[in-house]
């Protein structure tokens, strides 16, 4: 959902983009590599491979990476099973880190998520205890989910303090497409629907922009 919105803006500034995902990107400007991130040796295959769109080009030789940009996951729980939420996020974002860190790729951005602090998937709905929510707030998940990412942030911090590498983790909310502001008459006449999420949300587009 976030991700072809971030891959389209890269593209209209001028990059070169190679889609890594489980299926292909409905966008002829950008190649897909299918890959599984939980598996350590394709990521980093993947991301030491050709970045072209086609395999007739003039040269297929790897280019250097500029930066990774990471959306990959189990985006929710409640899609499959608790334990494979946890296992593919936690593991693939260790394995995503972990390649772009020994290819030497400078800079990396990964998604965290605004459901770290608690709110979203607790078994009752809890109250925030101070509004705004800022990086001061305690991240205290009792989900798969959001407990995948706080291990993440963890993973990145710790590349980054052993390499120096630039990793940045956004800590995003409900991302909207704009085919979704249809329903935010819906959401206003029914505000208690949206406190689970602490009525957030980031425009996917924005969101694009950001990376």
């Amino acid at each position: 959902k976030a991700g072809r919105h971030v891959v389209q803006y890269l593209v209209e500034q001028g990059c070169q983009v190679l889609n890594i995902d489980t299926k292909p990107l409905d966008n002829p400007k950008v190649r897909t590599l299918i890959t599984d991130i939980t598996d350590s040796g394709q990521v980093f295959n993947a991301l030491s491979s050709y970045m072209g769109l086609h395999e007739f080009d003039p040269s297929l030789r790897p280019q250097p990476v500029d930066a990774v940009v990471h959306f990959a996951a189990i985006p929710r729980i409640m899609i499959t099973t608790d334990n494979e939420v946890f296992r593919i996020n936690a593991l693939g974002t260790y394995n995503v880190v972990e390649a772009a860190v020994k290819l030497g790729i400078r800079k990396i951005v990964i998604a965290s998520s605004e459901t770290t602090y608690g709110l979203v998937f607790a078994n009752e709905p809890r109250d925030p205890k101070y509004f705004p929510l800022d990086e001061e707030y305690d991240v205290d998940p009792m989900d798969s989910y959001a407990l995948s990412k706080v291990v993440n942030e963890k993973t990145a911090r710790a590349f980054a303090q052993r390499n120096g590498t630039d990793i940045y983790a956004l800590r995003i909310g409900n991302v909207i497409e704009p085919h979704e502001y249809s329903l935010f008459p819906k959401w206003f006449a029914d505000p208690g629907f949206r406190k689970r999420i602490a009525w957030s949300y980031v425009d996917a587009r924005d969101l694009g922009q950001i990376t």
